[in-house]
């Protein structure tokens, strides 16, 4: 029994009173009240809270524990709260979150004011066996929260068990129950009207077998327009660069899906909606391009020489330009009538009675043998696609074997749900590896060719402007070795992926007789 135990105090329980009682077995040292703010923050995306931490401010201090634990993990001292992981002081914290945060912008999610009386349980040798804490919590002025609220923490001692024990049975007599609250870090977040893991873009969707496919299929564009609306919304604001990113994926989604499931919903339709989120991810391209380049600004100076750093500062004041009319665009893209109208229409379109138009032939399939169906058939194409590119490793064949991999990685994750968790898992994550590689090497490829054109929009003359682009041809020049060795890599992590062990696993989930037998009728599924 070394973990802390916690006593709910009904508002009209005399704590005093209760420590006196308490004083008649035992000497009591109080100490002095400590009060304390406490700012706990945590990304829009909840990374912290998925990795069950909890990171909270108090004075001119950061602290990172463990969810439902009290132990300090780390702490950092800071002047002003950081925003961004690149702005925390240089130590284990910021190494510890660095790979968590990644980009996203930490938000406050909710302040409290903690008064916090301490007592310390003394033995007839003056030492302490026991602490009580009597903590009385209240949020801030500017928060909706409820009351305040109070508690009784009884923090053991190691090596003195049993004088704690004798504690929480006195207390239990006199009618007091521990707390089956899980981490107050819930309660008032609660309170605060935040429910923490509210917001992921991962695909959490609980489908069954039998379900029609039109219907799952409505509750993946669901899922998906719910991400495009918030994410929409949040980019006027300009935060952090994560949400347009969670826009376009959702956009990209909804296009994969929109041309992989097939014959679900009337052609007419599903070709005018492809073309609308087309667009829509279209609008959006420029900005998350130039996030990019402005992410890795830091990245790209390291990778030149000391004395071509600051002359590349040019390419940058450049891109931060660009970056704002790019923004611009989008948010007026974003406030047109064209784009509420759109997602009006697509809203209305799902919300749509399957009997007020013709039934598509895939409609009424059931869910599962779609999922086999669509899912094994991108997998051929992608094993076609990437024994093509092991012949002969040309950019536009892994080009295509890319967008082959986006589009079995989304149907993958669509219907995740109907299969077994440890095998489709196990294919996915196999699958990231070989995008990864791909992805990478794309990204290379188009920042290569976008930073030789944009030398024509640099502006300065003479000296200035030729070291300018000496150190952006020295920069092409590395992203160039990076690009090579990802090709390099591209046969092992391909071969990976179409192992025996792996085309086993696919046939086993995606691929059986019945699956013959509805291609061959329904003339659909293809």
């Amino acid at each position: 029994m070394c973990n802390t135990i916690k006593f709910s105090l009904p508002g009209e329980l005399d704590t005093g009173a209760l420590i006196s009682e308490l004083a008649a077995h035992y000497s009591i040292k109080k100490d002095p009240v400590d009060n304390r703010s406490i700012l706990i923050y945590d990304t829009f995306d909840w990374r912290l809270f998925k990795k069950s931490f909890v990171l909270y401010k108090s004075g001119d201090k950061l602290f990172l524990r463990q969810l439902n634990e009290n132990e300090i993990l780390h702490r950092a001292s800071i002047k002003s709260m950081p925003a961004f992981i690149w702005e925390f002081p240089d130590g284990l914290l910021k190494e510890k979150l660095a790979p968590i945060l990644e980009a996203r912008i930490l938000l406050k999610l909710v302040e409290l004011e903690i008064r916090s009386t301490s007592y310390r349980i003394l033995n007839h040798h003056e030492k302490t066996v026991a602490r009580i804490a009597h903590e009385e919590i209240c949020s801030s002025p500017d928060n909706n929260s409820p009351p305040p609220s109070s508690q009784l923490c009884i923090y053991p001692v190691r090596g003195y068990l049993k004088y704690s024990r004798k504690i929480v049975k006195l207390f239990e007599e006199r009618g007091l129950q521990t707390s089956k609250k899980d981490d107050i870090y819930f309660s008032w977040l609660e309170a605060a009207g935040k429910k923490p893991g509210s917001y992921s873009t991962k695909i959490d969707i609980l489908l069954t077998h039998d379900m029609r496919s039109d219907e799952a299929a409505k509750a993946v564009f669901y899922f998906l327009l719910r991400i495009i609306r918030i994410n929409g919304e949040n980019i006027e604001k300009d935060l952090d660069t994560e949400f347009i990113h969670d826009f376009r994926v959702a956009v990209r989604r909804t296009c994969t899906a929109l041309g992989q499931i097939k014959y679900v919903f009337p052609e007419e339709e599903t070709e005018r909606f492809k073309k609308d989120f087309s667009s829509l991810g279209k609008l959006t391209g420029e900005l998350r391009d130039l996030d990019i380049y402005l992410l890795n600004e830091n990245i790209y100076k390291e990778k030149l020489s000391p004395a071509l750093r600051k002359n590349i500062n040019p390419l940058f004041i450049l891109l931060k330009k660009k970056r704002s009319d790019a923004l611009h665009k989008v948010i007026q893209g974003l406030k047109s009538k064209k784009y509420e109208t759109m997602l009006g229409d697509w809203k209305t379109f799902l919300n749509k009675s399957r009997n007020e138009s013709p039934e598509p032939p895939n409609a009424g399939c059931p869910a599962i043998m779609m999922a086999r169906t669509r899912i094994y058939k991108k997998y051929r194409g992608v094993i076609k696609a990437g024994y093509l590119a092991l012949g002969d490793a040309n950019d536009k064949k892994l080009h295509e074997l890319r967008i082959h991999c986006k589009k079995l990685r989304y149907l993958m994750e669509f219907f995740s749900s109907l299969f077994p968790p440890d095998k489709i898992n196990v294919l996915i994550d196999q699958l990231k590896k070989l995008q990864d590689n791909l992805g990478g090497y794309n990204d290379l490829c188009v920042q290569e060719e976008y930073l030789l054109t944009i030398t024509n929009e640099l502006s300065g003359t003479g000296l200035h402007l030729k070291r300018t682009l000496i150190a952006i041809g020295s920069l092409v020049e590395t992203l160039g070795r990076a690009r090579q060795s990802l090709k390099d890599d591209f046969t092992e992590i391909f071969t990976g992926f179409a192992s025996p062990e792996n085309k086993k696993i696919f046939r086993e989930l995606f691929y059986n007789d019945q699956q013959r037998t509805v291609n061959e009728n329904t003339g659909g599924l293809q």
